[in-house]
Order: structure tokens, then C-alpha cells, then sequence
């Protein structure tokens, strides 16, 4: 199918994943229109319950990576347009904050394996976590950020987790190391009113920065 990204504002090109998912599945022939089991045949090809799907269209939730792709595909659209509301033009920006995401994951991975922990990769399209961490008997899930711009006041961070289970965590990086981090703990109330309201969550103090388990 032919697709050409819709714009909804002349300052954001699109409000909100759900919005680009309506618009994708209206462009679709495939999909059924609203209140003809949308959202049942959306589960079915995803494999993942129709509740999930319905948060995926009120807004509440979004598929993990993952499941965006497969998603994207099911729908023909770009992933990245369906997953952040860019065009072609912006993949390599996008492309650049992956990789930047994907070290501190793994970098905060290296940490919880050094210190004793184990591991497992959170696929689940209805889990909003990066990882699940089992350490000291306890069992945690957790969101990794990295900074999307460093300036001379501090590193700013976009928090997106506001499921109560999930512990957010920032990867604060020192400019004369290439892999060196620190891993701050953001607490949950604070994340979640960040995550709502879509501010930039600053980190200020580079120095002395130790990462807390709440």
C-alpha cells in the first residue's frame, strides 16, 4: 500500500502512538473498521490478549519493540513512523539513540551480572520493562534510559515507564570515559509524573552519582 505519514499539527507530526495506529489501520484494508473486531483481529496476529490491544488504542500502553516491528509489518507501515512519529528522513537520529539506549542497557546489565544478579530480556508485548532482575532473592523489572542531550547544566532524560512494578533507571555518562556509567534510580512517583506530563527530567550533578536500589 501506498503510505504518506498523516500530520495532525504543525508541532508535532502526529500527538501520540494511538493516534498513528488508528490512522494505520484505517489506511488498511485488511483491518476491519471500528466496532467490526478491530481489535480482535489485531490480537489474533499479534498473539497477545485483546485487552492489550485495547490499551494500545486508548493510549495507556505500547507495544514493546518487538512487538512494534511486528506490528508495523502487519500494518505496512514504517516502524520507526509507527514507533516515534518519524519520517525516512530522521532514521539516522533515530538509529544513533539506539545505540546510545543499547549501551546502557547492557552496560546496567554487565553491572547487575558483576554484582551477583541474573538477567532475563523483558519481549513480552505487554511488559513495559527493558529487563527482569533477579538478585538477593528478590525479583525487579526495570527501565533503562540514556540521555538524549548532555548540556553544560547536566543530561537530559525522556521517562516513558509509568507502570508501577517497573523501577526506572537513568545511565548517567561521564564525558572522559567511553563506556563508564553511573546508574541512578528514579523514583517511582517522580517517574511516573515525568512519564505523564512528558517533560525532560534532568539529571544535574555529574559527581558522586551511585546507583540506589530502592
Amino acid at each position: 500500500m501506498d503510505f504518506e505519514p498523516i500530520i495532525l499539527n504543525k508541532v508535532n507530526k502526529v500527538n501520540s502512538f494511538k493516534d498513528r495506529l488508528i490512522y494505520a489501520c484505517n489506511k488498511n484494508a485488511k483491518i476491519p473498521e471500528y466496532g467490526q473486531g478491530q481489535q480482535v483481529v489485531i490480537a489474533k496476529a499479534m498473539k497477545v490478549s485483546q485487552e492489550a490491544v485495547r490499551k494500545w488504542f486508548v493510549g495507556t500502553s505500547k507495544p514493546r519493540p518487538n512487538a512494534m516491528k511486528a506490528l508495523s509489518a502487519f500494518l505496512d507501515v514504517p516502524y520507526v513512523w509507527l514507533s516515534l512519529g518519524i519520517d525516512h528522513t530522521e532514521t539516522a537520529v533515530f538509529r544513533d539513540m539506539s545505540l546510545k539506549q543499547d549501551a546502557c542497557l547492557y552496560a546496567f546489565v554487565s553491572y547487575i551480572l558483576g554484582s551477583g544478579g541474573s538477567i532475563a530480556f523483558n519481549k513480552g508485548a505487554n511488559d513495559t520493562s527493558d529487563v527482569t532482575v533477579i538478585k538477593d532473592g528478590e525479583i525487579k523489572k526495570y527501565s533503562v534510559y540514556a540521555a538524549i542531550k548532555v548540556t553544560g547544566s547536566g543530561q537530559i532524560f525522556k521517562l516513558t515507564s509509568n507502570t508501577e512494578n517497573v523501577e526506572s533507571v537513568c545511565a548517567v555518562k561521564y564525558d572522559s570515559f567511553d563506556v563508564a556509567y553511573e546508574f541512578v534510580h528514579v523514583p517511582f512517583e517522580i517517574a511516573a509524573e515525568y512519564a505523564k506530563s512528558g517533560k525532560d527530567y534532568i539529571i544535574n550533578n555529574l559527581q558522586n552519582l551511585k546507583y540506589k536500589e530502592k
